[in-house]
């Protein structure tokens, strides 16, 4: 077995999933979530879970969940796990802002199982409803119907995966019935349909007070992959087949930067030529005949204050999405920003822009209000923070660039950079950071290239997913446009995070035989170059000058595993645990000085966490059989 093989990630899906350019440029799953992986960490010891013994009523206005919120977790006053992933980014035309997205990874953001074989598909998240009194006659004409998309902008299920639905009368003995499923199916090019599933509940068994409904899909357990989106879980009484239309109007996307080309920049760099002239949102009016509403934006500072008069789009008619498609109004959908003017930045800062629509009556007000935060930090970027899928090449010295037009001289101290550990273990290789002069939009004349080889590095503690490498030798550049990026040592594919959701794929360029060539694909890559002068970075965390950091190696490792830091004495007389995927502890005890017996581990990836005294630090390692 040769080295690549012998120490490949076990994460490996069937290259059917994959897109392809002549070998040379792929498009990967991702392997984590790490929007959830940050976000559990930073609250998993407040993290709640719906009550059981908390029935719901249906009310006026039945159970409804449109997942408008901020997740990423359900709301709980409905639902009782946290498995799905509520966000705003994997769907495409969702029916209202926000969806619950089916996947791999369990609520930590981890594959449920890192050893699960190429193209197996096992039980994988669930979304269960709390109890619910449901005691009505079946004349009572109930009704559960949801919205489903299978892929979105992620990756499609395969036909071996599956959503379903399940029904359960009272009690906790009860059973789990399967009432609706669909297998896995990919979304033709563009294509962005939903279905929308109406079952009627006419058995007695569930027409009860306890009743429960739950989804559950069968996935690919070791990767982000085989993404099912839903939207619109609707349960009430008095419906009827045809009753699938809502006298509500909504926002369907919540994302849109303030500023006319990236989704942030650095503080210093900002002008008020960087400012859109006009905002964008996309509305919806989800009932069969046209409705009046109006609209208003403001805009506050971090601290919550309003710096911007109230913009008011007045009032106008909004027609069916089923007969017009979006709104059309210009003051609603593409109101001016002008007059309002940031103040002058003297530091990081954000702002945010709050768009409200209101129409009378309206049946669900959740999603009547998008919030979108405007950073002006170090960086430039122009992604919105959120991967759904990776771009990797797979030629050795091959060379990826992202372009960048500076608004002003500064100096380039760091790259930020989002790779994803898909297919091999990428710590396994290298690359250097290099920064290209424009040549008509492509790289030309190089300017640096790193003189130390760089590792991608992935974990739970990276800072918003992206490792920060430092340039060796910082880098004067006056106002214009750069290519940014990175030429690999190796010809196993280095994946970068892809967002889907904004489409800079006319920066992207690549090169593999000495032609330089854009992007194929759509979206934008999670590469943010970083600028400013030396006191802004005092303490700054970057991956590769750490002297606290902990090394361990071999990595892979077969039978026994060593560690080491930068500063040796740290760990003496200390403990250390051996952590699985799923955050269980396998082995506890102390610090050996002859390294740790590890034959007992099975293949796969694990972290070891050492405590002592004085220092603490986790890390990643790998067993290879």
């Amino acid at each position: 077995m040769d080295l690549i093989n012998k120490f490949k990630i076990i994460i490996v899906l069937c290259i059917s999933s994959f897109h392809l350019y002549s070998q040379e440029i792929q498009i990967g799953e991702l392997t984590t979530n790490q929007l959830l992986v940050q976000k559990y960490s930073a609250i998993k010891s407040s993290l709640k879970l719906g009550s059981i013994t908390d029935t719901l009523n249906l009310g006026s206005n039945g159970i409804l969940d449109d997942f408008s919120y901020a997740g990423p977790y359900p709301d709980t006053s409905i639902w009782l796990d946290n498995f799905v992933f509520v966000n705003n980014g994997f769907a495409k035309a969702p029916i209202t802002v926000g969806v619950a997205t089916f996947d791999g990874v369990n609520e930590k953001g981890y594959p449920y199982n890192f050893n699960a074989a190429m193209g197996s598909s096992g039980q994988a998240d669930y979304l269960t409803s709390k109890p619910i009194n449901l005691s009505y006659p079946a004349s009572d004409s109930v009704y559960f119907s949801f919205y489903v998309q299978p892929q979105g902008r992620g990756n499609a299920p395969e036909q071996a995966d599956s959503l379903v639905v399940e029904f359960r009368g009272k009690g906790p003995l009860a059973s789990w019935n399967r009432v609706w499923a669909k297998r896995g199916s990919t979304l033709s090019l563009n294509d962005s349909s939903w279905t929308l599933v109406m079952i009627p509940i006419k058995d007695t068994n569930y027409l009860t007070n306890g009743f429960q409904f739950r989804f559950r899909n069968k996935a690919t357990l070791n990767a982000n992959a085989d993404h099912w989106n839903i939207d619109y879980v609707y349960l009430n009484k008095i419906r009827n087949k045809n009753d699938t239309l809502f006298e509500d109007i909504s926002f369907v996307y919540n994302h849109t930067s303030m500023l006319n080309a990236y989704t942030a920049m650095p503080w210093r760099h900002y002008a008020t030529s960087n400012m859109k002239s006009n905002y964008a949102t996309t509305l919806r009016n989800n009932h069969n005949v046209t409705k009046n509403a109006s609209f208003t934006y403001r805009i506050f500072d971090a601290n919550n204050l309003q710096i911007s008069p109230t913009y008011s789009g007045g009032n106008d008619n909004i027609d069916p999405y089923i007969t017009n498609g979006y709104s059309s109004s210009a003051p609603f959908i593409n109101p001016p920003l002008s007059p309002f003017v940031l103040p002058v930045l003297t530091q990081k800062d954000s702002f945010y822009i709050q768009c409200a629509v209101n129409s009378t009556p309206d049946f669900n007000r959740k999603n009547d209000t998008i919030k979108y935060v405007q950073k002006f930090d170090s960086y430039y970027a122009y992604d919105d923070g959120s991967a759904e899928v990776s771009m990797g090449l797979n030629v050795l010295y091959g060379q990826l660039a992202y372009r960048f037009n500076t608004s002003i001289a500064d100096t380039l101290r760091y790259v930020d950079i989002y790779f994803n550990p898909f297919e091999v273990n990428a710590e396994l290789f290298t690359f250097k950071l290099k920064v290209w002069a424009n040549a008509g939009n492509l790289p030309g004349i190089s300017l640096f290239t790193s003189d130390s080889v760089l590792t991608p590095a992935y974990g739970d503690d990276l800072p918003n997913q992206f490792t920060r490498y430092r340039l060796s030798t910082p880098l004067y550049l006056p106002a214009g446009t750069y290519h940014i990026g990175f030429i690999q040592n190796t010809n196993q594919f280095l994946y970068v995070g892809l967002d889907r959701n904004i489409n800079n794929q006319d920066k992207i360029t690549y090169n593999v035989n000495s032609v330089w060539q854009f992007s194929p694909e759509a979206g934008s890559l999670m590469i943010r170059p970083v600028f400013g002068a030396a006191l802004d970075f005092v303490g700054v965390n970057e991956n590769n000058i750490d002297l606290n950091k902990l090394v361990v190696y071999p990595n892979p490792a077969t039978n026994r595993l060593y560690f080491k830091t930068l500063k040796a004495d740290l760990y003496l007389k200390g403990n250390y645990e051996i952590i699985d995927m799923l955050g269980r502890t396998i082995e506890s005890n102390t610090l050996p000085t002859d390294g740790i017996n590890i034959s007992f581990l099975s293949q796969g990836f694990y972290f070891l966490k050492i405590v002592s005294e004085n220092y603490s630090s986790t890390v990643k390692f790998a067993v290879s059989k």
